[in-house]
């Protein structure tokens, strides 16, 4: 219907207000962001907090399975229960990615494809960086770390994982460190799966193909070393085309909950 000339504006569209226990969880969500609430500590008891926020018991507690939820907050409960401050991380970040990945049906195929487009980006930056050659001799140093296992399959896969991780942080772009970082921790969750599987069937990579991995790794380093952005792109371009055919080969989608509904790996400590 259109409106008459002359007549006023037309009515604000009506908002809802926010429940007491969302403002309550706004307010303490926004102390937990700008760090006000250190990481690890326990929130104040709950009748300080009643004090604080002159609410009922049932919209505080409410307020605290908000923030619980959203991975904010971990609840203690029994005799030594009490409320703990968890602040955003980027394996929180990637667990919740994750949820929507295994959601969606998306296949592992398509992860790896994700991955592989944007992990040399981190490559390609860390060789552009000022301290490049230091780098490149961290990388070469964690590959020999993983060299010194590389006749343990079960934990060879996270060592050599771990150059990975290294490589993202190398970028130096917080951003691109943060969104990459989130993708390689849920493709750590697959590879991890796949290598305890191949493990038990007998069907992982030999010893020569682990060398490989590791030849490649130090090619990388190199690049990065001698400020080749090119190289480093290139290389880390094949290198994870060659070795994620191994994870996506079996097929399926992305999983990071079990049969059970838990985690399928505990969180990566990188």
């Amino acid at each position: 219907m259109l409106q008459e000339r002359g007549a006023g504006p037309p009515a604000p569209p009506r908002l809802n207000p926010p429940s007491v226990a969302e403002a309550v969880a706004s307010q303490l969500r926004t102390r937990i962001l700008d760090g006000d609430l250190v990481d690890g500590s326990e929130l104040p008891p709950e009748a300080a907090l009643l004090a604080q926020f002159p609410v009922s018991r049932p919209s505080l507690r409410e307020a605290f399975r908000i923030l619980e939820t959203e991975g904010l907050l971990t609840v203690r409960r029994g005799k030594r229960g009490g409320t703990v401050i968890r602040h955003p991380t980027p394996d929180s970040a990637a667990y919740h990615v994750g949820l929507l990945l295994q959601a969606r049906h998306i296949s592992i195929e398509d992860l790896a494809a994700a991955r592989n487009l944007v992990e040399p980006l981190s490559a390609e930056q860390a060789a552009r960086r000022g301290d490049h050659r230091a780098i490149g001799r961290r990388l070469a140093a964690l590959t020999g770390e993983a060299e010194s296992c590389v006749d343990d399959a079960l934990a060879f896969t996270p060592l050599a994982a771990r150059f990975h991780h290294e490589l993202v942080r190398a970028a130096g772009i917080q951003t691109l460190q943060l969104i990459v970082g989130v993708i390689e921790s849920i493709w750590d969750t697959q590879e991890l799966t796949w290598a305890r599987s191949a493990v038990a069937e007998g069907q992982y990579p030999d010893e020569s193909r682990r060398r490989e991995v590791l030849r490649a790794h130090l090619r990388i380093a190199a690049a990065i070393g001698a400020g080749d952005d090119g190289e480093a792109t290139r290389l880390t371009r094949e290198h994870l085309r060659v070795t994620s055919r191994y994870v996506t080969e079996a097929g399926g989608s992305v999983r990071v909950l079990d049969e059970y509904g838990s985690r399928r790996l505990p969180p990566a400590t990188s």
